[in-house]
């Protein structure tokens, strides 16, 4: 008797798995907008899949061209399309009133770039462009840092564009670097102007369950989830330390600049926090902890952290001052 009704009961739900699966395949490949949501399904800090689904291509403008490796640049701002070895070292006295910016959208916001500017004495250069992963500030640097020998280098980027490197299309198509035999390699360059409308296969309702288990476990929040870990340690390893070794090929000086989501103070910091931190400590990187200014200013004028971000989810006018204040601070002191 047992057996019977577990086996009926065991057939109903199999009907029900099949048919609930059945309607998520025609609602995706009917494009039901309603039903087709990428953060039901996938997680932007983890899968291709996510950023599959938005099919989205990037319009160049007057502002915006496109770059083989980089995926796109500023229109304005001279980056050679191809690596060279044959870059002339020309070594001089250090210059830091010339500033090199690679970054991405925290670095050039336009509240950012102006309070920087507001010094009429430093000679800035900004390579920087919002979207970019820190793969692309890697390669931005790369191709330009024989344009800039004997100035001060400054990256600035938020935590979680480590996890933009995973890919190799976000909003648009752009290069990934693949690891094999130990080694990173450079991948999908030249990178396809236009993205390719792919159809994607899945089984789509363990895909909604497994990614609600996942979001239950990481309180909702899904920057928390350690997806990659390991990889992403990795890949940002990789970048820093030949980052240094070519600073000081370019006899450099390097200053790096993190900056955080707001949900870091609202909710609790990530693993990238105290791992980028302790890493570049190691490394003897000057860092300048966006984190740690907050936090202490808040604390010291009584400030809600609220208060620091506005409504395009950066950094506002208040607290890139603070930032800001802290980086010349350092800047006078080197």
């Amino acid at each position: 008797m047992i057996y019977k009704y577990f086996k009926q009961f065991f057939l109903v739900l199999l009907f029900f798995v099949f048919l609930v699966e059945i309607l998520l395949q025609i609602s995706f490949h009917s494009n039901i907008n309603f039903v087709k949501q990428p953060a039901l399904f996938y997680n932007g800090f983890c899968d291709q899949k996510y950023w599959n689904m938005l099919n989205r291509n990037i319009k160049y403008d007057n502002e915006i061209s496109y770059h083989p490796i980089l995926s796109i640049k500023k229109k304005n701002v001279s980056i050679p399309s191809t690596f060279s070895n044959n870059k002339t070292i020309n070594i001089s006295s250090y210059n830091k009133k010339n500033i090199a910016l690679y970054g991405s959208s925290f670095m050039d916001h336009k509240e950012f770039q102006s309070i920087l500017k507001k010094k009429e004495d430093l000679n800035f250069r900004n390579y920087s462009l919002g979207s970019y992963g820190l793969d692309q500030i890697y390669l931005s640097y790369k191709l330009t840092s024989h344009l800039n020998q004997n100035n001060l280098i400054v990256f600035g980027f938020l935590l979680e564009d480590l996890d933009r490197s995973l890919f190799n299309k976000r909003d648009y198509n752009k290069p990934k670097f693949t690891l094999e035999n130990n080694i990173f390699k450079l991948t999908n360059i030249p990178v396809p102007k236009n993205n390719e409308i792919n159809r994607i296969y899945d089984f789509f309702l363990y895909s909604f369950i497994s990614n609600v288990v996942e979001l239950f476990n990481n309180s909702f929040d899904s920057r928390l989830t350690e997806c990659h870990i390991n990889y992403k340690k990795k890949l940002f390893s990789f970048f820093i330390d030949d980052i240094i070794k070519e600073s000081n090929k370019y006899n450099q000086k390097i200053v790096i600049i993190t900056f955080n989501l707001l949900e870091d103070f609202t909710n609790k910091k990530s693993w990238r926090y105290e791992y980028v931190k302790n890493f570049l400590k190691n490394k003897n990187v000057i860092h300048i902890d966006s984190y740690d200014i907050l936090y202490s200013v808040s604390k010291q004028r009584n400030e809600n952290f609220k208060n620091y971000f506005s409504s395009d989810l950066h950094n506002n006018s208040i607290s890139f001052e603070y930032i800001a204040d802290e980086f010349f601070n350092t800047y006078n002191a080197m």
